[in-house]
């Protein structure tokens, strides 16, 4: 559970939150939107069930993909004050969800788990670049609690590409809208582990699971497990990860869970009503700043 805890906190400030990061030690590349071996598999069923109502309040992936060409073009231009140049291969289109990874309620693709069992789906990398000299990656990121020159130019704190992050979403970033979004993605989780019919769900799969020779009480307790989380992948974890599909689908755990829990977000976004509207509004400025930027 602290696992999925976590790796649920990640992705909804990765997307809801939109922080300003203030220094990074490379550029980091846009997400794939595919992975090797993985690419004829398409997002499944029980994965639109992951649509939860606190989304709403995230970046999109056009969104996303416009922001980060402008922090691109105006990294870009700060080094050429240096002297410097700073290129990047841009993937021709935004990042798509890729099926597989989203690991809120479990495994829930079968074709992914089918070859990866309980392991991620490997993700294809979509933006490189060249190796950077040590002047490109100081001007780049700049040097902590230091001040330093890069052919005879001061950098900024955090570097250009601090200065390019901190121009487009450091004026608008509304944090503590951020950190409600965050804290209601983590709540509404664990929340909606206690309530009657998830147990009853989860208790329901469990049972079509051990009917099936495996022995666990829930989907995080298989996920997380030992011998689904080694370092290869075995033909037993392929198994497990396909049955507690299979119960998931049978039981309709993913359905009433994924129910439950938007009705909690539901509750919890309107007693927060007014922070998450500031957030929506500082998101609307930083892709309205983004957009002027690349025009």
């Amino acid at each position: 559970m602290r696992i999925t805890l976590l790796a649920c906190a990640l992705l909804v400030c990765a997307t809801a939150c939109g922080g300003n990061e203030s220094r990074v030690e490379r550029p980091t590349p846009e997400p794939a939107s595919v992975s090797p071996g993985s690419d004829v598999a398409e997002a499944s069923s029980l994965e639109g069930y992951l649509e939860l109502p606190i989304g709403k309040y995230a970046f999109t992936p056009d969104e996303l993909d416009l922001i980060s060409r402008a922090e691109w073009k105006l990294t870009r231009d700060c080094m050429r004050e240096y002297g410097l140049t700073y290129e990047l291969k841009r993937a021709e289109s935004p990042a798509k969800y890729q099926p597989g990874s989203n690991r809120r309620y479990g495994v829930l693709n079968s074709k992914v788990a089918s070859l990866q069992g309980y392991h991620f789906p490997e993700s294809a990398s979509s933006g490189k670049q060249t190796d950077l000299s040590e002047k490109q990656l100081l001007a780049l990121n700049g040097q902590p609690n230091q001040t330093i020159e890069v052919n005879g130019r001061k950098v900024p704190e955090g570097g250009c590409l601090g200065r390019a992050k901190s121009d487009i979403r450091g004026k608008y970033t509304y944090a503590k809208g951020a950190e409600v979004a965050s804290a209601i993605a983590v709540d509404s989780f664990t929340e909606s582990l206690k309530s009657p019919e998830v147990v009853k769900a989860t208790r329901a799969w469990s049972r079509c699971m051990n009917d099936k020779g495996f022995s666990y009480g829930t989907p995080l307790q298989a996920l997380g497990a030992a011998e689904n989380s080694g370092k290869e992948i075995t033909k037993r974890e392929i198994s497990v990860a396909t049955t507690d599909i299979e119960c998931k689908e049978r039981t309709g755990l993913v359905k009433i869970w994924s129910g439950r829990e938007s009705d909690i977000q539901k509750s919890l976004i309107e007693e927060n009503e007014k922070d998450l509207a500031l957030l929506a509004e500082s998101h609307r400025r930083v892709v309205s700043k983004a957009r002027s930027i690349t025009r």
